[in-house]
């Protein structure tokens, strides 16, 4: 694209990326706007981002350290179980075509992710990301994601590098807004989708155990309730949430007292700013819709992982079931303390997925986690890594590019 003509933004107003040729000179102008300077003609290279971003990295080498520790721990319990000699003949009767495609799976996971950011950067004027440090992003969210409880690194890790890749900590926040309540809403969508077509085949396989998927997928939606409430109805969920709190302050209620205070000021900051961010979003109907399919298609890449492990040990299955019950591993995952969803990833695969292995479950759950978990997490550890040189050409800028060409 050749160079566009240096056009200082109207005051008051954020320059809109659109109006630069790099992402160097985006960055610039975007960064002496907010210094309440001339923008210099030209621009310049990116400023490193200021001390208020920062990932999680202690949390992220504990929670490492600790899955390292329960892998081995793992290994230990097979080999003194007795177990180990099985599971060496199990593991030589892997066919890796099939391992390969679920790793191929997992890395058209990270494509999709990086596309529903993509689509949401595309829309926002003051967001002078590349598609390098969009990829970056959704890796950074699920590397500290999957190496911190509860996957709580997720958001500071995002943000960082949204910041990292030239966006102002306020546009970071709104655009991992923006992306984390899709992604929610993808989760419930297909969740929901998978439970009906699924609910008979799936009935058949694991008997009453449906009814934990009911459960989950309750548990869930009511996760996604509470959430839309306070995007729809900030001032009523605040008032809620603050009510709750000042009962726990008046009772000492679980020794939780000294605590109040600082939950309440993160009560306002994020209800106000959660519903700020979704009133901006639906006046892009368009984009959100683009980028809930995006995030279906990376949610069913990881719950119809177990699939392809299936088929690396020979055995068939029907892969919306399989889709299913990958969903459910996931849901009981994310609801357990620990980093990676320990303990629930285990027993969750055992009830769900466990039958269908049958004698190569012990087999089929270490190559699903090696890669979907082990490998996945160090991939995204490495595309953390990577980011759009200050040269190179915005996604929105990329955008307007193809929207001319097509046109033309």
């Amino acid at each position: 694209m050749p160079p566009v003509p240096h056009t200082p933004p109207k005051t008051g107003d954020a320059p809109d990326v659109l109006d630069y040729a790099t992402k160097g000179q985006a960055v610039a102008a975007l960064e002496a706007w907010e210094q309440g300077r001339a923008v210099p003609e030209g621009g310049r290279a990116p400023a490193a981002p200021g001390p208020k971003a920062k990932p999680d990295r202690k949390g992220a080498v504990v929670g490492a350290l600790f899955m390292a520790a329960v892998f081995a721990s793992l290994l230990v319990y097979i080999e003194g179980s007795g177990r180990g000699p099985a599971l060496m003949d199990a593991l030589g009767r892997v066919q890796a075509p099939w391992v390969w495609a679920t790793f191929a799976v997992m890395v058209a996971y990270l494509l999709f992710g990086t596309l529903a950011f993509v689509t949401t950067v595309a829309v926002t004027p003051d967001a002078p990301a590349g598609f390098l440090d969009l990829c970056s992003a959704e890796a950074a969210g699920t590397f500290f994601g999957n190496l911190t409880p509860m996957m709580a690194g997720a958001v500071p890790g995002q943000i960082w590098r949204l910041v990292k890749g030239g966006l102002g900590l306020g546009a970071a926040g709104a655009v991992q807004i923006t992306r984390f309540l899709m992604f929610q809403t993808a989760e419930i969508v297909l969740g929901g989708a998978l439970l009906a077509l699924t609910w008979d085949r799936f009935y058949a396989q694991v008997g009453a155990v449906m009814f934990v998927n009911l459960f989950l997928f309750a548990f869930k939606a009511a996760q996604m309730a509470v959430l839309l409430a306070a995007c729809l109805f900030p001032d009523w969920v605040t008032k809620v949430a603050l009510s709750a709190l000042d009962l726990v302050d008046r009772r000492s209620l679980f020794g939780l007292r000294s605590r109040t205070e600082g939950w309440r000021s993160s009560v306002r900051t994020q209800v106000a700013q959660f519903s700020s961010t979704f009133r901006t979003a639906v006046r892009h109907r368009g984009a959100m819709a683009v980028m809930l399919a995006f995030s279906m298609a990376q949610q069913a890449c990881l719950w119809v992982s177990p699939w392809f492990v299936l088929g690396a040990f020979g055995i068939h299955q029907d892969p919306l079931v399989t889709c299913a019950a990958g969903s459910l591993v996931q849901f009981v995952a994310s609801s357990i303390p620990l980093p990676g969803g320990t303990g629930g990833v285990e027993a969750s695969f055992a009830l769900f997925l466990g039958p269908v292995f049958g004698s190569a479950a012990t087999a089929g759950y270490l190559v699903w986690r090696l890669v979907t978990f082990y490998g996945y997490t160090a991939l995204c550890g490495a595309a953390t890594m990577v980011s759009t040189k200050p040269s190179s050409p915005t996604v929105r800028q990329r955008m307007r590019g193809l929207v001319e060409r097509l046109g033309s």
